[in-house]
């Protein structure tokens, strides 16, 4: 049976078009949406010219990476080991062939854990991606290097140094008088073994004076007279314009392979994990000790980027013990997480001592920040 229902049609007019009606505040909050969407789009698409610094994984240099051992030794005694002696690294987000998005460094500013610099500040604007990941390469084999010789010596071993003309400045005053790869063998009569006793011994003559140097070239010792001048910042400083590079003779084979992670910083962890390996008994005690350091053949413990980002990143990893250079010092007060014992060393002894003295005793008392900056 059919028939017209006009109450009935204006119900489901009615309801039907309650449906379709969009509310002012349903409205506002679409709109709203929106443009939240689009702008977080933007921001995703907008580069800026900022470098990351985030805490990076930690390895343990008496360990393995990737299946391989980091330290590897032939030709001496080596002992076993225990608990770890972990460096340090920072995830780097930035720098040539990596941007950096609006929206990425909007919310680092959340992560109290995430430093920022402006690029310049960090990279050079004509650097390209394989020319930085080269030097940083670079930078790491000296590392590994200078670990050995900190090492071995630290062991009693002989590592004899040669100072070697890495390199000659145009229109320097020992331009025409040394050649690369030249190793020099004394200043002034003065035997040197060192890049700082060729510096010194400079420092003996008058800018503009000649310097009788000799060299071995072709392995014939060479008599020189090399003109000097003086430091351009510094005039009173004598140079003779060249970049000096010490080679080292290692009496064993030692390979440190830390995969892709490049730079000097983690020399000091090396060192130590180098002299652990090759001396008897267990450096740690059993520890995890994680650290951070350039190392240089003297033993000098140089100051390094991301100390905050490397000490989260200890602590996250699960280390008890850190070692900071004494020169980052006034970057770690503050910043040292909850739980975490931060030893300040300036050399590779200091570490050493500082190793061994929570290795005795978990509690020992060390030389911390806090100690060095009030002196």
């Amino acid at each position: 049976m059919t028939g017209s229902n006009p109450q009935g049609e204006a119900s489901a007019l009615s309801v039907r078009s309650s449906h379709t009606r969009v509310s002012p505040k349903a409205l506002a909050a679409l709109v709203a949406t929106v443009v939240v969407l689009a702008v977080i789009s933007i921001l995703n698409l907008v580069t800026v010219d900022k470098v990351l610094y985030r805490p990076g994984p930690v390895f343990n240099t008496l360990g393995e990476l990737n299946g391989q051992q980091i330290i590897t030794i032939e030709g001496v005694e080596t002992y076993e080991t225990s608990g770890s002696l972990d460096f340090t690294t920072v995830s780097v987000d930035g720098g040539p062939g990596y941007d950096v998005t609006a929206m990425e460094f909007l919310l680092s500013k959340f992560d109290g854990s995430i430093a920022s610099e402006d690029y310049e500040e960090v990279f050079d604007n004509s650097a390209t991606q394989q020319q930085v990941k080269d030097q940083n390469v670079e930078l790491m084999q000296v590392s590994q290097e200078g670990a050995a010789v900190v090492a071995l010596r630290a062991d009693g071993v002989e590592v004899p140094e040669n100072i070697v003309v890495a390199q000659i400045i145009v229109g320097a005053p020992a331009e025409d008088a040394l050649q690369v790869d030249d190793v020099i063998l004394s200043v002034g009569g003065a035997e040197v073994s060192t890049p700082d006793d060729v510096r010194d011994a400079l420092q003996e003559y008058e800018p503009g004076t000649v310097v009788p140097v000799t060299v071995l070239r072709d392995d014939e010792e060479v008599a020189i007279d090399v003109p000097t001048g003086p430091d351009e910042d510094d005039p009173e400083r004598t140079i003779i314009g060249v970049y000096l590079a010490s080679t080292f003779e290692v009496p064993y084979d030692i390979t440190i392979d830390a995969g892709n992670v490049g730079g000097p910083s983690a020399g000091l962890m090396f060192s130590l994990a180098l002299y652990d390996t090759i001396t008897p008994g267990e450096l740690t005690g059993g520890l995890e000790i994680a650290g951070t350091g350039t190392i240089s053949s003297a033993g000098e413990v140089g100051p390094i980027g991301g100390i905050q980002q490397k000490l989260v990143g200890a602590s996250d990893a699960g280390a008890d013990y850190f070692l900071a250079p004494a020169a980052n010092c006034d970057e770690v007060i503050g910043y040292v997480p909850d739980g975490l014992s931060v030893a300040a060393v300036g050399t590779f002894d200091e570490a050493q001592t500082a190793v061994e003295a929570w290795a005795a005793d978990s509690d020992a008392d060390i030389a911390r920040c806090e100690d060095i900056t009030a002196g």
